[in-house]
């Protein structure tokens, strides 16, 4: 059934991509949304200044992942590069659907990407983790910030949120008095990824992780993840009612409108807070890193990275196409095109940061060399999955915390066969 299931879903794979992959140069699958359409424009620039066609596919996050997997799985060779989710890529690179650069990056004289690159986009680009070789470049320099109206919480007695007991102290506050239409917090409490990237730099910040530093044990009903549940449960009591179905738009519409103080958010937002037509809070969001719990707060990273499949025809030329679209003067374009950079100069290009809009790069850099990646697991969608399955459940206070805990760890034991 699984076979079938693959094999359909294979043929649906080549069939969206065959109009593009008959006649183009190299064909590159991206996520919808922003990170995706910035390497879009980027693939038509290259195509005038080269005289060569990139067909860029585009599809939701959980269809990229699924195409990509499957084009990888039946050798189709219908997608050159994909651009990935950084936790995708123990996946893509353990079951052998991605190449190996180094060879790539000897043939061009150099020993691997610039040290321009920040050191925590390019670990993240190695398999194993910042060891091993490197298997994609970084594009989008996605990673956490806290996010706050700066005004509400100095009203509220706090001036910078640096743990999340401040956040709490403001955010109490800030409910008790907003009579139901104003909220000290809001937080993407749906199933799966979004309650999962919400919870992870909470539960990292108690001294919690997922596996132990080996990867060979389950770590999370443990003291240290109570505490990250505690500290979510009570951040839940002061955000809007039904937080268990929201995603990025709500929290993003909540903050824009001015009916919530505070986030933990993602950059690609910046843009929509600080742009008139779509936010009542213009220059008044403040950014920060995230809060500490009893350990330093730490950003989830998020990159977006680009990586040639090992059934590419075109490999030299991907290769070619990805150091084009990483170069410093490429980056810069994308980051004026609204993807944040994952290049230093870029991050302090005075052009760049004399404009408001970019205000929050220096937050924004310190949060990406201060971040913790997602477990590195060749089944991280699956445990992501079950993990957020269980958090949801918590959230809408159909299940206890101790009980999402508990059914958490044995999920992810099943899972990985590791108990």
């Amino acid at each position: 059934m699984l076979h079938r299931l693959l094999l359909t879903l294979a043929i649906a794979t080549s069939a969206l991509a065959i109009n593009g992959a008959a006649w183009a140069d190299i064909t590159i699958l991206v996520p919808s949304g922003s990170e995706g359409d910035g390497l879009r424009a980027a693939a038509q620039d290259y195509g005038k200044l080269k005289g060569t066609k990139v067909e860029a596919v585009q599809a939701p996050y959980a269809n990229e992942f699924e195409q990509g997997a499957n084009a990888g799985a039946t050798k189709s060779g219908v997608f050159d590069i994909i651009l990935m989710d950084d936790p995708w890529i123990p996946f893509f690179a353990e079951n052998g659907h991605l190449e190996d650069l180094t060879a790539y990056f000897k043939k061009a004289g150099l020993e691997g990407p610039d040290s321009d690159f920040l050191s925590k986009s390019l670990a993240v680009c190695r398999n194993p983790y910042n060891t091993g070789p490197y298997v994609c470049l970084p594009y989008v320099g996605n990673a956490q910030m806290f996010f706050y109206d700066a005004a509400k919480y100095k009203e509220a007695g706090v001036d910078v949120p640096k743990t999340w007991d401040d956040v709490l102290k403001a955010s109490k506050k800030l409910t008790e008095s907003g009579g139901g239409r104003y909220f000290g917090y809001v937080f993407r409490g749906g199933q799966g990824n979004p309650v999962v990237a919400d919870f992870m730099p909470i539960f990292w910040s108690y001294g919690a992780d997922m596996f132990n530093a080996d990867r060979t044990k389950v770590t999370i009903d443990t003291p240290e993840g109570a505490a990250a549940m505690k500290t979510f449960m009570a951040l839940r009591d002061v955000s809007p009612k039904g937080v268990e179905s929201y995603n990025a738009n709500e929290v993003g519409t909540a903050l824009a409108a001015g009916t919530a103080a505070s986030s933990i958010n993602w950059p690609n937002w910046v843009a929509t807070f600080e742009d008139p037509t779509q936010s009542k809070m213009v220059g008044k969001i403040s950014y920060s890193p995230i809060p500490a719990g009893t350990k330093p707060g730490s950003s989830e990273i998020g990159h977006w990275t680009m990586g040639i499949m090992s059934a590419s025809k075109n490999k030299q030329e991907a290769f070619d196409f990805m150091m084009w679209a990483t170069s410093r003067e490429q980056i810069k374009i994308s980051a004026l095109r609204g993807n944040p950079p994952v290049r230093a100069s870029v991050f302090t290009d005075p052009e760049l940061t004399s404009q408001e809009k970019f205000r929050h790069y220096p937050v924004l850099m310190a949060a990406i060399q201060a971040s913790t990646p997602r477990p590195r697991h060749p089944k991280w969608p699956e445990i992501e999955n079950a993990f957020g399955i269980e958090l949801s459940k918590a959230v809408a206070g159909t299940i206890t915390p101790q009980e999402a805990l508990k059914n958490s760890q044995e999920a992810v034991s099943r899972i990985t066969n590791l108990y």
